[in-house]
């Protein structure tokens, strides 16, 4: 069963058209990347998922149950839309104490998961300090925590490093890492590309309400690539001329060039058993092989060419 199914999601207001029959799925403990630049109607999308909003057209299911008819189907989903702010004159505490009453926890279930997601949202150590007085990445983390307190099996959230500094966006991005050793899905809408290749294993991408590619990251990757890649050898030992003209000679290797004693890079283009060849030799000439980096288009490359000029549609 999927954790969230959309199926021809269409949203208009008037003759203007936010959503236009946008598809996809995620499965449980997947975590996708709704991806597009502003105003593609990444926003738009999540709060019909979340209820927020009635779609014009289109089915969406929770866990196989479709929340138009039955609204208690969103209990398992865990949201933050756009940027809320929580209340500043609150301690974390006291916010989570009060979230945990709208959601219909009794107070010993409030108790225990307001100290599990401060502890996993790393703001245990700041729970009786006022909200006023945090950083922007710290009141992020309370949004965070609050998305957590009925402890969803789904999560959708709508950007959550925008407007945050490096640092800001690093330990966020290792929250949401962590979330993924507990088997949530999760779906998070972004315009920054990085964070769709570090966090997400599968990717919609839209472009003016539509949905232009969506699936496996790396099966996104390799099927729009057509050109050839790079291939880093490193090597323990010096490189030697019989192992560049031994590699060299495989199928598929194009060009070599030396970066250094221990580094060979390979222009490569062939099928996966050619590139294993090439890795296999590598391997047996006896110069201690330490890895082969494989670098091709990338998820930047990929969206640049799908959004690139009137043929992305």
């Amino acid at each position: 069963m999927n954790a969230i199914e959309v199926s021809n999601l269409v949203k208009t207001y008037g003759s203007f058209v936010a959503v236009s029959n946008i598809s996809f799925n995620i499965a449980r403990g997947e975590f996708m990347g709704l991806l597009g630049p502003n105003g593609a109607g990444k926003s738009t999308t999540l709060k019909a998922v979340t209820g927020l909003l009635k779609p014009t057209s289109g089915n969406i299911r929770i866990k196989g149950v479709d929340i138009r008819d039955h609204r208690h189907a969103l209990q398992s989903v865990g949201c933050v839309i756009e940027t809320p702010m929580p209340y500043p004159e609150f301690t974390p505490a006291e916010f989570l104490n009060h979230v945990g009453h709208i959601y219909g926890l009794d107070k010993r279930e409030i108790a225990i998961r307001s100290r599990d997601v401060l502890e996993e949202m790393k703001m245990w150590d700041w729970r009786y300090k006022k909200i006023e007085g945090f950083s922007k990445g710290m009141k992020q983390r309370v949004v965070l925590a609050q998305a957590l307190m009925p402890n969803p099996d789904i999560i959708v959230l709508d950007e959550p490093t925008s407007g945050l500094d490096p640092r800001g966006m690093v330990e966020i991005r290792e929250i949401l890492q962590g979330l993924k050793k507990k088997d949530r899905s999760l779906l998070i809408s972004t315009h920054i590309l990085s964070e769709v290749s570090e966090l997400c294993g599968s990717v919609t991408m839209i472009r003016d309400g539509r949905a232009i590619m969506s699936g496996d990251v790396a099966e996104l990757l390799r099927s729009g690539s057509s050109g050839p890649i790079t291939l880093e050898i490193k090597t323990m030992r010096g490189i030697t001329p019989e192992f560049v003209r031994n590699v060299s000679g495989c199928a598929g290797v194009l060009t070599n060039q030396t970066m250094g004693d221990h580094i060979l890079k390979l222009e490569f283009q062939g099928s996966l058993q050619q590139q294993a060849d090439v890795i296999s030799m590598a391997y047996r000439s006896g110069l201690g092989l330490l890895s082969v980096n494989e670098k091709g288009k990338n998820l930047e490359d990929l969206y640049m060419d799908l959004t690139r000029g009137e043929g992305a549609s």
